[in-house]
């Protein structure tokens, strides 16, 4: 019976002892239980082969974010599903911001750090556990316990690992000796706390762990009356869970700046998702599947473990010294877990190995209380037993023999995995050679991503990059790295782009491969290269190879070889010799797509260097050694090489600008200009002064004057030159250079000192009385040009506002409640710049409009609606782009440049566009949102000028283009004509044809393109006009020059514009209103007087 509180309580009974007069088992102290637990796990911990990517993206990655401010965010972190507990990452974060205090922590040991911390509190746990079975069951039965726990594969890998399922396993052996142990009375309350805080802070399954114990804790309290007294300890764990559960709740409610129940999330994705989500689009296993890896992880004391009921049931029904009822209970609430467990994951389709960890206690349990039974009646002297018969001698070696030979298959596999799959965490460390990477360094993972062992093992700002492989799911993305006026941790809040939750592939996350200064990739002499994951190891043209480990070849090694070490001795057969392939880190080779000479290559990163050196450092008084270094080396080199200095004439100004010579340039200076040659460089050009100076004093003096007549030159040329009007630059050609930026990394803006001239009052304005501008911007055939008719536009004129404000504000809101971030959205790297364009809206508008909008010192306010609009307060009421989308009648969108020199919309607020949603083309490169939108001739005419004006423009040039459509319905903010807004295929082919001339609309945008000075995306406005064609056909000669200008389009033109919907009834009307209006008098040659384009 259980006891009653205060009571001395009686050790459970023992399994049955079969003899009075054997000498007790054999205990071990605690202290040295502790040491064998720590020892092994600690080679775990300094050794062990990280086995999951979810262990690297999902708890390392968000960890360094932590820490360092930036890292690899997966679609799990995104507030959209949030169902990881930050909660969780951040207790390890403190651990290791413990570590980063000591002056010699680096991210690689911090790593470590984390693991071997891991390691101790995973012994302290077993150690606790250990020291319960000895009191409670039997001290033979711990020491059982103890060598299945140090010696198995499955521990290896469990006891270190940064899983929430170990954190579950840590918790789940305080919860068994909570529960199993009565010392002082009933601790389960304690116990329930224990089983709470592993499901709650780590993983939510493991909380079933805990039923068996309940279970025990209801049937005594039924047996023996204590039902209060029960009641009162369930009730003390559930408020001690409520407690761990509501701060966590609070926890990740303040990193996600929402209220965040991450378990229940967790539980509803795994469970309750339905078909296209859930855990089984992650693959499936057979319902065999942890049997064969158990038998793999534990060899034969899985089989023990499945045995353990079968044995308490013969124990008790057939040993003459059987067991009483309350000790069967006992034990079969003891060994029950571990089946209970089993059994509810086999069930399950998808499964992983690192779902098992929670049980490994508890089948280390089974499996100690199993060979005890067993040694027990093979110990057994009574005649009656078979086994007295046996000789002592013989029962020795056979028991020696299952147990030795369990713990050396258990080595064997264990040291097996060390040597063949350890080579991912070895690579890495030649990056942190010093002057091997730099800041701004990308190491690229293509199909090794999944082995990448976290950024942690990236030097400071190196970042991990992926390419495109055969992998089609969707990888991870980056945190946020915003840092002014965001707060605390706005990766954590901040919704990231292109995530989902159905392992749908975004482009987005892959750059170029002629991007990455570093590469990461394996060979198997098997394996067949394809066109995504080509031989990159074998490449020597392009890339050198910086560390290779060897790597076990699966495919070509026996299963043998791959389940156990094998030593590669002569005396093993070829045909269970393990194979091996190469895991290495590349470095791309200098001159790998276009050569410059070395000198010359030398030569421009010693000086831009030396202006970077100059600029980052001398005004702060203070220099980097590796750069500062660098600069002396690669002059000593151009001293001892004068001769070369003539190759700098044979590279083209515009050829030195061009991306791939400056990543050469960059490489070769690294590679090239490192702090070891500065001592050879100076012993080399001691020689050669010493034995002939005249070389050196000559191109010291030709240097000189250079110099010299470079600076005069530079300043006749100011005094001669007169100030002259600048003429309209055309803007789709690139030889003005006043839309050119500074040299500068693709991805990286220096914010720009421009700021935007005042804007003068429109004149006579009126929210009532002024009009749209008649917008007409068609042209007569018979040609029709593909090109972007880029003007500039005057700074005055950059928002256009009329007497359609109204509705267009009220159909803006209309739209913002129904559609939400389909139609507003800002990924959480393009917040800034929204943040930006609202603050210039909020300049702009009060000096332009005057009677509509009235600046305040936080923002506006709108004079009209009563609203008003705080930019300053953090966080914003709503998304900065929602927010401008309030104050103007247009469309917003903003691109941002990436590392891969492609622009990307990550930043919109698309209300009323008409044709296109947001949420198609959000995320997408400037490519791929025309390609995708199929607009004519984009390949051929538009797409170059296109990107070369992105990279030129600055932000004190501004432009204007338009364009037009037909719409054969009168709905502005979505034609229904082409389907519906929410339908997946959508297009003209939906409309109906020839329609009635009153259904047919004009359609024209004024867009206005601008960099922002402060992030430098390059913001679009896109005012819509809306007219009934009736309208726009009583102006003068708008019918036939629409008519000529319709006819003018080519068939690509026709295709996009619908034309084959509506051209029948829309020509037949426009010619005959320009028949009438040439009948009452319409003079055709004065049109050029009083028209002009755009109008």
């Amino acid at each position: 019976m259980p006891p009653r509180a205060g009571q001395k309580v009686v050790r459970s009974p023992q399994p049955p002892r079969t003899g009075s007069t054997k000498s007790p088992s054999p205990s071990l102290e605690l202290n040295v239980a502790f040491y064998i637990f720590f020892a092994s796990h600690l080679v775990a911990a300094l050794y062990a082969p990280i086995q999951d990517c979810d262990e690297v993206f999902n708890y390392w990655e968000p960890t360094h974010y932590l820490n360092h401010g930036s890292g690899l965010q997966t679609w799990e972190y995104s507030p959209e599903y949030a169902i990881r507990s930050w909660t969780y990452a951040g207790i390890h974060a403190s651990v290791i911001g413990i570590w980063k205090m000591v002056p010699f922590s680096s991210k690689y040991t911090e790593f470590y750090f984390l693991r071997i911390v891991l390691a101790l509190v995973c012994a302290l746990c077993e150690t606790r556990l250990f020291s319960t079975i000895t009191r409670t069951i039997n001290p033979r039965v711990a020491m059982f316990f103890l060598m299945i726990m140090a010696f198995s594969p499955g521990m290896f890998h469990a006891s270190a690992a940064y899983l929430p399922s170990s954190f579950a396993m840590y918790t789940t052996m305080l919860g068994f000796s909570a529960f199993m142990d009565w010392r002082g009375g009933l601790r389960t309350a304690q116990g329930m706390f224990w089983f709470a805080f592993g499901g709650l802070v780590g993983w939510p399954f493991s909380t079933a762990l805990v039923l068996p114990f309940l279970v025990e804790e209801a049937v005594l309290a039924g047996v023996t009356g204590q039902v209060w007294d029960a009641f009162r300890r369930v009730l003390d764990g559930t408020a001690r869970s409520f407690i761990v559960l509501i701060l966590q709740l609070c926890i990740d409610s303040f990193f996600m700046r929402k209220l965040a129940f991450v378990p229940f999330n967790i539980v509803w994705y795994n469970v309750f998702s339905g078909s296209g989500k859930g855990p089984d689009i992650y693959g499936t296993e057979p319902w065999h599947f942890y049997v064969r890896n158990l038998i793999l992880n534990f060899n034969v004391w899985f089989i023990l473990a499945i045995g353990a009921i079968p044995l308490l049931f013969f124990q008790h029904s057939f040993r003459r010294q059987s067991t009483t009822r309350q000790t069967l209970l006992r034990g079969l609430v003891f060994v029950s877990p571990f089946y209970l467990w089993l059994g509810i994951f086999t069930l399950q389709p998808h499964k992983e190995e690192r779902f098992m960890y929670p049980a490994y206690p508890a089948l280390a349990l089974n499996a100690a209380m199993s060979l005890h039974i067993l040694l027990a009646y093979f110990g057994s002297s009574d005649p009656r037993d078979l086994a007295s018969k046996i000789p002592a001698q013989l029962k020795l070696a056979f028991v020696s023999v299952i147990v030795l030979g369990a713990i050396d298959f258990g080595g064997l596999r264990t040291i097996g995995m060390l040597t063949a799959y350890s080579a991912p965490l070895k690579v890495y460390k030649s990056l942190q050679r010093r002057g091997m990477a730099l800041p701004g360094d990308t190491v690229c993972l293509g199909k090794e991503w999944y082995r990448f062992p976290s950024s942690y093992h990236l030097p400071n700002k190196v970042k991990a990059k992926f390419i495109k492989s055969e992998f089609s799911g969707l990888l991870p993305g980056e945190f946020s790295e915003a840092n002014v006026g965001f707060g605390l941790y706005p990766g954590a809040w901040l919704t990231p782009p292109g995530m989902n939750d159905e392992n749908k592939e975004d482009l987005s996350k892959y750059i170029d491969v002629d991007h990455c200064t570093f590469l990461v990739d394996s060979h198997f002499p098997g394996t067949t290269p394809t066109e995504h994951e080509p031989a990159y190891v074998l490449d020597t043209d392009n890339w050198e190879k910086v560390s290779c480990e060897s790597f076990l070849d699966t495919a070509q090694t026996s299963t043998v070889g791959r389940l156990l070490w094998i030593p590669d001795l002569p005396i093993i057969p070829e045909r269970h010799r393990r194979k091996w392939g190469q895991y290495c880190l590349l470095r791309r080779k200098i001159g790998s797509s276009q050569y410059v000479p070395p000198q010359t290559q030398c030569y421009l990163a010693a000086f831009r260097d030396l202006f970077e050196l100059a600029q980052e450092h001398w005004m702060l008084g203070s220099c980097r050694q590796p750069r500062y270094i660098m600069f002396l080396s690669c002059l000593c080199f151009l001293l001892i090489n004068l001769q070369y200095l003539c190759a700098l004439h044979s590279i083209l100004v515009s050829d030195l600008r061009t991306l791939s010579i400056m990543d050469n340039v960059k490489l070769w200076a690294r590679h090239n200009c490192h702090p070891e040659h500065v001592k050879t460089a100076a012993v080399h050009l001691q020689q050669r002064i010493k034995t002939d100076p005249n070389p050196f004093l000559y191109g010291l003096l030709t240097l000189l004057t250079a110099i010299w007549v470079s600076t005069l030159a530079i300043r006749r040329f100011r005094t001669w030159r007169i100030p002259t009007r600048p003429g309209t630059p055309d803007l789709e050609k690139p030889s003005s250079s006043k839309f050119k930026a500074a040299a500068r990394e693709p991805g990286v803006w220096i914010p720009h000192p421009f700021k935007r001239p005042t804007a003068a009052p429109y004149p006579d304005w009126s929210l009532t009385a002024t009009k749209p501008l008649p917008y007409r911007p068609f042209r007569y055939g018979p040609k029709y040009n593909v090109t972007m008719g880029l003007r500039t536009m005057h700074w005055d004129d950059w928002i256009e506002l009329d007497n359609h404000y109204p509705k267009f504000h009220a159909l803006k809101a209309e739209r913002i409640v129904e559609r939400g971030t389909k139609c507003c959205y800002t990924a959480p790297e393009a917040f800034d710049g929204a943040v930006e364009l609202l603050e210039e809206l909020c300049d702009y508008l009060p000096q332009r409009y005057p009677s509509l909008y009235r600046k305040t010192d936080v923002g506006l306010d709108n004079l009209e609606t009563g609203e008003s609009f705080n930019v300053v307060d953090r966080p914003l009421k709503e998304d900065p782009m929602q927010m401008s989308a309030r104050l103007v009648q247009d469309d917003l969108a903003i691109m941002f440049e990436r590392p891969n020199g492609q622009y990307y919309l990550l930043a919109g607020a698309i209300l009323l566009a008409g044709f296109w949603r947001l949420e198609d083309k959000f995320g997408m490169p400037l490519s791929e949102i025309h390609t995708s939108g199929d607009v004519p001739q984009y390949k051929e005419k538009l797409e170059k000028g296109m990107l070369n004006f992105f990279k030129r423009v600055m932000p004190d040039k501004a432009v204007l283009r338009n364009n037009y459509f037909i719409q054969v319905d009168d709905e502005l903010a979505w034609s229904s004509s082409i389907g519906g807004e929410d339908s997946d295929g959508i297009g003209w082919f939906t409309a109906e044809k020839n329609k009635a001339i009153e259904h047919h609309w004009f359609r024209s945008e004024r867009q206005s393109l601008r960099r922002l000075p402060r992030s430098g995306g390059v913001v679009f406005t896109i005012r819509t006009y809306f007219h009934p064609i009736t309208e726009i056909c009583e102006e003068p000669y708008v019918p036939g020059r629409l008519a000529s200008a319709v006819r003018s389009w080519g068939d690509d033109v026709s295709k996009y514009k619908g034309k084959e919907r509506y051209q029948d009834v829309l020509l037949e009307y426009l010619d005959r209103k320009h028949e009438e209006q040439v009948a009452n008098g319409l003079d055709m040659e004065k049109e050029d007087d009083v028209r002009s384009y755009p109008y």
